[in-house]
């Protein structure tokens, strides 16, 4: 995707998301890390700059399709 967003801070972002892990509580116990590769960590404050990107990225998208309805008035 392209939003006229600088590279450098394009890499930032990856840097944060790239070799990411997490460890799960259960039953009072934690587990060892483990890597994770799809998505974000709850509560990143990217979390919702990016799924606005995705969403943005996905309505243009869509709008240049003609696949977004225009409501009747």
């Amino acid at each position: 995707m392209s939003f006229g967003i600088h590279k450098k801070i394009e890499r930032l972002v990856k840097m944060t998301l790239e070799r990411a892990q997490a460890k799960v509580i259960m039953d009072g116990k934690v587990s060892t890390p483990f890597g994770v590769s799809i998505g974000v960590r709850q509560g990143d404050g990217l979390t919702a700059t990016l799924f606005n990107l995705g969403l943005h990225k996905a309505l243009i998208n869509m709008e240049q399709s003609n696949m977004i309805l225009k409501k009747l008035t």
